[in-house]
């Protein structure tokens, strides 16, 4: 059983030095400034563990291996606190005391000349520094364990497990050293210290993931952000808030997936679209800094302008950025690229149809005044109220009267549209009755129809319902113009009034071009013609159906249609009946 507690021993050994050496191989790759006093303290406690057998092996005297022992100690538990104190700063005036304290102590402990033998005598002054070291070291040591926890409460996953993992990690440091250096001689039965020896095997690896924590841990730790990176990517995909806005939430979610307090987002042109965690003057201190680092991820955003830039700031409580946090946020850049790309486009969209709105609402109330003088003095001209016109050019009026007509038509469409975008279009609503209203409309339409012929069918009674008497004739204007245009001269067009349980119907028939499956869905889309040969040569903005539509609804109606090519079209209103 002794060879193998020599063994253990040894390999227990081993590992302190293993840690300490990893430990230092990794700062020394990643230049982490906050983990120099973790090096430090690791060092020391792995050589405080080889001291004593190096010690026996080169001949060192037994009083200043004892010296160097409590150096080490003591070291190694400023070295820690030191460590803590890069991640949550104790004060600079509390920093230098401990300073000042620990040095002292260590004097104390050397002028004491402690013995090795820990059976000797000792002398007043030697029982107050051991006992100073000891609390001192324990002070150190356990008080990061329940800072480092308490700081943990309340942060986001990666940061908040981050703490916890450094807090074990201390906690570790006190089992690994309690076990060690206290419980080891104190108990003379080989098998206990077999057992303490692979106590503090088990303890040593886990120590070292505590305080570098590999890539696997990492990804468990950020698990739980998971859900909160699906709703920051919905967001970035369909959320139309402005760019800054968009860019700081994206940002927020980046920061948050990787554990980092800070962060911002330059745009295309260099300014700094969003900031997180530091003001916008620091982080234009920062762009101007190029380059990556482990502390600091950029990420480029290739963005429809030009290029951006995403930084990513590590904190004090961030695991060092690895490949596999760099190949995360890139993936989140491009669903920001997209989602910054997305939001520019709807906003020039957004122009655009602001544009198109403003100059249909200019040209109508424009061309609405020439329109009707045009159309008073054709009447006048038809009428003979200005005198005897030559037969052909008497012949050619009718036709003149109906193209103006059809153009106040459209002038109509044009004003009503830019009323109902910019939300003025309000109903006047008053009980009238369908039927007539259908035919008072019909009655207007004039030479619009002339060349077809009008079957109207209405009921024996009255459809009451209550309805915006002027906007509800624009609709049925619509269907029977519509109809007339696009069904050929001389064929019949049928207006079929009628109820349906609650409802009331106006249904246009024509035996026009029909419609194609396909063409209806665009139909009674906004500025939505079907192009094709037969209807290149009629007139018409694409805004009538999609106003009669809009119309039908705000009265809580429908507009539908039935067609097939050649074979005609019925278009159907569908307006609630009032029973009152």
């Amino acid at each position: 059983m002794t060879w193998v507690l020599q063994a253990l021993d040894i390999a227990v050994q081993a590992a302190f030095v293993a840690l300490a050496l990893f430990t230092l191989t990794d700062w020394l790759r990643h230049r982490d400034r906050q983990r120099v006093w973790l090096v430090v303290a690791l060092l020391s406690l792995s050589a405080l563990v080889v001291l004593t057998p190096a010690a026996a092996v080169i001949g060192l005297p037994g009083q200043l291996v004892t010296d160097l022992a409590l150096v080490l100690f003591v070291l190694s538990g400023y070295a820690l606190l030191m460590f803590r104190n890069s991640l949550i700063p104790l004060g600079r005036r509390l920093a230098a005391a401990v300073t000042v304290w620990t040095a002292l102590v260590a004097i104390i402990g050397v002028a004491a000349d402690l013995s090795s033998n820990p059976q000797a005598q000792r002398s007043p002054l030697q029982l107050v520094a051991v006992g100073l070291i000891l609390v001192t070291w324990v002070l150190c040591v356990i008080e990061p364990i329940f800072r480092l926890g308490l700081a943990s409460i309340g942060r986001p996953s990666v940061e908040g497990s981050r703490l916890r993992s450094l807090s074990l990690g201390y906690a570790g440091l006190v089992a690994v050293i309690i076990a060690s250096t206290v419980a080891g001689p104190a108990l003379h039965s080989t098998t206990a210290a077999v057992v303490i020896d692979l106590i503090v095997l088990i303890i040593v690896p886990l120590m070292y993931a505590s305080f570098a924590p590999p890539l696997w841990l990492r990804q468990l730790w950020s698990r739980p952000e998971e859900e909160e990176l699906r709703s920051a990517l919905h967001e970035l995909l369909l959320y139309s808030a402005d760019r800054a806005t968009l860019a700081t939430r994206a940002l927020a979610g980046g920061a948050r997936m990787v554990g980092a307090p800070a962060g911002f987002i330059e745009d295309s042109d260099g300014s700094i679209l969003a900031a997180h965690g530091l003001t916008q003057k620091e982080a234009a201190a920062l762009a101007a800094k190029p380059g990556t680092s482990h502390s600091m991820l950029r990420i480029p955003l290739d963005l429809t302008r030009g290029q951006g830039m995403m930084t990513i700031l590590a904190g004090p409580f961030t695991p060092l950025f690895g490949e596999w946090e760099i190949s995360r946020l890139r993936g989140f850049a491009v669903s920001i690229t997209a989602g910054l790309d997305r939001v520019s486009l709807t906003a020039r969209l957004a122009a655009l149809e602001k544009a198109k709105t403003d100059f249909l609402d200019f040209a109508s109330h424009e061309l609405r005044g020439p329109m009707t003088v045009i159309k008073g003095y054709l009447t006048m001209i038809a009428a003979g109220s200005l005198g005897d016109m030559p037969p052909k050019a008497a012949s050619v009026v009718p036709l003149l009267v109906a193209k103006a007509d059809e153009v106040n038509s459209m002038l109509e469409q044009m004003i009503e549209t830019s009323r109902l975008e910019e939300g003025r279009l309000a109903l006047r609503r008053e009980r009238s009755d369908i039927a007539g209203l259908t035919e008072d409309a019909i009655e207007n339409l004039g030479p619009l129809v002339s060349e077809h012929e009008l079957d109207i069918d209405r009921p024996p009674e009255p459809l009451w319902a209550n309805v915006d008497p002027d906007r509800l004739q624009i609709v049925i204007r619509n269907l029977v113009s519509n109809a007339a245009k696009y069904s050929p001269a001389g064929t019949p067009i049928a207006i079929t009034i009628a109820r349906r349980d609650h409802r009331a119907l106006v249904a246009v028939t024509d035996r026009g071009i029909g419609i194609d499956k396909d063409d209806q869905r665009n139909l009674f889309k906004r500025f939505g013609r079907i192009e094709s040969v037969a209807t290149a040569h009629t007139a018409g903005a694409g805004l009538g159906l999609w106003l009669s539509r809009e119309i039908a609804r705000m009265h809580d109606g429908d507009l539908t249609v039935e067609s097939e090519p050649g074979k005609g079209s019925t278009f159907t209103l569908e307006i609630p009946l009032n029973f009152d």
